[in-house]
């Protein structure tokens, strides 16, 4: 019991916890002094807990209803504390699988399928992924008077969050590469130092869940939604990725240019961008913030260095020998709403149908697609992306390939969330939005 020792909790409470298909952060707890007695056996999870959604509805045609149980089995390695501020108390959190009783990965499970389609990758091309999130979110409820964008007063504003954050992240031995002023007022973003693909989106999962606490407890309040209002810049999640073989040797660029993997492996998200991003922007609000001209890459083309396209290569560097060492993919197209583990998850799927047909690397597009005659866009293959939700979903039936991803169950029970979610927007009107902002 090492980790829970060093993450100095051994008194109050304890959770184990699993990221849910719509992305809130959910599970049981328990007093911390049970916890070496569950790490085995773990804790019973109902399965249609899975699909309720922020607004705290249930799919009423789910494939679930009241039957079944799973499990809850925690990682020790994926764990962080929540700080013990005033009344509230310190809260140890441990990421956790969802089983089924037989011990076997329950297919619904976001992380579960992480880790499938990471086996997935390496077995059959020896190639793995290094991945680093970008957040943007918003921070309401201060009294400080909103500097210019990216300025000092701007990021002095948010010091002491930073620094609160950043202590409690560190008890889980969560690092960030920055937390500064984005655009909007009081919105800040967060950017992680690359990782192996699961620990990113374990690290993603809890970053997030550590901002929202902190800011609580300093009397704020942060959302990461991706369009808290109409007339707000938009809050995004920016994914970086590089290509590695399992040798270890770089496979993203060499010598200014993509390598022959990662631009197969681009040009299957391309393809089957349509259906991605119903796993990467999977909401209502997510298609308040789709739109030409406002660098969130909704036309399915790649970019050297350019914002507007869904994926901005950024070479960076070479070593003497031509390698990029530090070159990153970066996937433009997802926000807060969506799953970190699905969301990687079926970017690899996608890469995967690129490498399996050796597709051959998209071509760059230099500009904002928009600006492009339609005949432009058409020679270079930038399709403008699907403008609702619900037109994702119907896209996504027709080529079938999130049945063929990620099985015929999980599909099940991840279209019904989302056809939810769809409902919850048309039940809840105008309060939609801000009641999506309380939970995400």
């Amino acid at each position: 019991m090492s980790t829970t020792l060093s993450a100095g909790v051994d008194t109050g409470t304890a959770m184990f916890v699993n990221s849910d298909l719509s992305s809130v952060l959910r599970g049981r707890s328990f007093p911390v002094g049970r916890l070496p007695n569950l790490v085995q056996a773990g804790l019973p999870w109902v399965p249609i807990n899975l699909l309720i959604s922020p607004l705290n509805t249930i799919p009423g045609d789910n494939p679930f209803g009241p039957v079944g149980e799973t499990r809850l089995i925690a990682d020790l390695n994926a764990h962080v504390t929540l700080p013990s501020v005033g009344n509230r108390s310190a809260m140890l959190l441990h990421l956790s699988d969802i089983h089924d009783t037989d011990g076997s990965p329950w297919a619904v499970c976001p992380r579960a399928q992480l880790k499938r389609a990471i086996a997935d990758l390496e077995r059959e091309f020896g190639l793995r992924l290094l991945v680093g999130f970008e957040h943007e979110f918003y921070i309401y409820g201060s009294d400080n008077v909103p500097g210019p964008a990216f300025s000092v007063s701007s990021n002095r504003n948010g010091a002491a969050l930073a620094d609160a954050v950043c202590n409690a992240l560190a008890t889980g031995g969560i690092t960030l590469e920055q937390f500064s002023a984005e655009y909007g007022e009081h919105q800040f973003e967060i950017a992680s130092p690359p990782a192996d693909t699961l620990t990113a989106a374990d690290q993603a999962v809890l970053s997030r869940e550590v901002i929202r606490d902190v800011t609580q407890t300093q009397g704020f309040r942060a959302t990461f939604i991706p369009k808290p209002q109409p007339n707000q810049a938009g809050s995004g999640v920016h994914i970086h990725f590089s290509l590695w073989r399992s040798s270890k040797q770089p496979a993203t660029a060499f010598k200014g240019k993509l390598t022959t993997e990662a631009g197969s492996f681009c040009a299957g998200i391309l393809n089957n961008l349509a259906s991605l991003i119903g796993f990467t922007t999977p909401s209502v609000n997510s298609f308040a913030r789709h739109k030409p001209s406002s660098w969130v890459g909704v036309y399915s083309c790649i970019g050297e260095r350019n914002r507007e396209a869904a994926i901005r290569f950024c070479p960076r560097s070479s070593d003497e020998d031509g390698w990029h060492q530090n070159a990153t993919l970066e996937f433009r197209v997802a926000d807060a709403t969506a799953n970190p583990y699905l969301a990687l998850a079926a970017l690899i799927r996608a890469g995967l149908d690129g490498l399996r047909d050796s597709l051959e690397e998209p071509t760059n597009v230099d500009r904002d697609p928009a600006a492009m005659s339609e005949a432009e866009r058409l020679a270079v293959g930038a399709h403008r992306l699907p403008t609702s939700i619900s037109e994702v979903l119907e896209g996504i039936d027709r080529a079938g390939a999130a049945e063929r991803w990620f099985g015929n169950l999980f599909w099940s029970a991840y279209r019904c969330t989302r056809l939810n979610d769809v409902a919850d927007a048309e039940k809840a009107g105008d309060s939609y939005t801000e009641r999506l902002s309380w939970a995400i």
